[in-house]
């Protein structure tokens, strides 16, 4: 199959990587699906970091054990052994000592992709290794880069951030047989600005030899599997030109407040996308939310984001007037249906900050809203809650607090950015899944 990969094309949309960020990673992590691949995609990065002392560590996700199946001379678990100590002699040249590696074993050529037999093992390993690291930085292959095992890498970075609840990091995207096997539906469809080209020239030999530490991989070391995996020249050079390219690609790295379309595709494809009605973990929130509101009734209270109005209803027992507000217009003909029969609700079509409400309130609730914003976005609405917020008036905040890909903050990132602004913490709870703080103004 011819490839259809255009590298002239992909070079010429990618911009400089940004050298303040970089200066500033303190910790970075690369994940590696097999021996070679963090000295093709990554070395030169990895180089650069460690020049100015950043924390760098590397998994392995195979044994790499594959790669000569018909080996008589390098049965699969010599060839493992083999391969590992090539892995460490290129990360000894880059100045990595072994305790930066770990090394998870997955079978080359079958790691386990997401929902397939010994993927929540890897999972496990790597949400620990994640929260035990706190990266600033990941390296990862490609999404769709053409290997089974390089997609489950993916999958599997992907899965662990959700359950680690760490502070979200940039994830860098590194192509390796992108260049030589993609089809067409395999090549990356990139927005300006999200392929990002680094300068390595400084540390082109070493990167050279980086490469070719990997023997069993670049020569005919193993001459006994003539149909055996060999890094032929012309694959080489694709990253041995001075440069590497990255992708950080919006999709996994959104930093901008989620458009309306982005909610009204959701309610589109399911008139409830969250589960409001029916989830139990949903429920036993809710019921927790409710139970955090101190007792008594409120004149005036704010919903930023009533959805299609599930916990509006309980809310609105406990108000004599309760605005809820959503940037959704088809969540938001769903809640009206739901409260038509109650005289105390009001709802607005809006988004925070630009629709936020004049008046003040004496209860606010912001229930899973606050991560769809972007930083200055949710300051921007932090000011506005303190300026609408009454005397001994109320703030709930309740957020999911694992990560997720589409979302431009965590649960935690929220809940902290209103922890330091005066108001007082009545009640703070967390399970495994969300927290809830409870806030009163002076």
């Amino acid at each position: 199959m011819k490839n259809l990969f255009d590298k002239n094309t992909f070079w010429e949309q990618a911009i400089p990587a940004d050298p303040d960020f970089l200066q500033n990673v303190r910790s970075c992590l690369i994940m590696a699906p097999h021996p070679d691949d963090e000295s093709l995609g990554c070395a030169g990065l990895i180089a650069t970091l460690q020049a100015q002392g950043t924390a760098v560590n590397v998994i392995l996700t195979t044994d790499g054990s594959r790669s000569h199946p018909n080996s008589l001379k390098f049965p699969a678990s010599v060839l493992a052994t083999l391969r590992l100590s090539e892995m460490n002699q290129a990360m000894e040249l880059l100045g990595l000592e072994t305790q930066h590696l770990r090394y998870y074993e997955a079978q080359d050529a079958s790691m386990p992709a997401k929902g397939m037999p010994g993927f929540d093992e890897l999972l496990m390993r790597l949400t620990e290794d994640l929260k035990d690291l706190q990266p600033d930085l990941i390296l990862v292959p490609y999404e769709l880069d053409p290997h089974c095992d390089h997609r489950a890498t993916w999958q599997l970075l992907i899965a662990a951030l959700e359950k680690a609840k760490i502070r979200r990091p940039r994830i860098w995207e590194y192509p390796i047989w992108l260049y030589e096997h993609a089809a067409a539906e395999d090549i990356p469809e990139l927005e300006t600005g999200e392929l990002l080209v680094l300068d390595i020239s400084e540390y082109a030999s070493l990167k050279e030899e980086c490469i070719h530490a990997h023997q069993s991989q670049t020569t005919r070391l193993i001459d006994d599997d003539p149909k055996g995996f060999i890094l032929l020249p012309q694959v080489i050079s694709n990253f041995t030109k001075g440069r590497e390219y990255f992708m950080e690609r919006k999709r996994i790295n959104p930093s901008d407040t989620l458009h309306q379309q982005y909610f009204e595709n959701m309610y589109h494809d399911n008139k409830d996308p969250w589960g409001f009605e029916t989830s139990s973990y949903e429920r036993e929130k809710y019921t927790a939310t409710i139970g955090a509101i101190p007792a008594g009734q409120y004149a005036r209270a704010l919903e930023l984001g009533c959805s299609i109005g599930v916990l509006t209803a309980m809310l609105a027992e406990r108000c004599e007037h309760l605005l809820s507000m959503d940037i959704s217009e088809t969540a938001l003909a769903q809640a009206r249906q739901r409260l038509s029969g109650s005289s105390n609700v009001e709802f607005l079509h809006g988004g925070i900050p630009g629709d936020f409400p004049a008046g003040n309130f004496d209860l606010i609730i912001m229930s899973e809203v606050g991560y769809y914003l972007s930083s200055g976005d949710l300051k921007r609405t932090r000011d506005l809650i303190l300026q609408a917020l009454a005397p001994k008036g109320l703030l709930i905040l309740v957020h999911w607090t694992h990560f997720v890909a589409d979302y431009p903050l965590t649960g935690d990132e929220v809940h902290e950015l209103f922890s330091t602004i005066g108001l007082t913490n009545i009640h703070a709870n967390r399970t495994a899944d969300y927290r809830i703080d409870v806030y009163q103004n002076s």
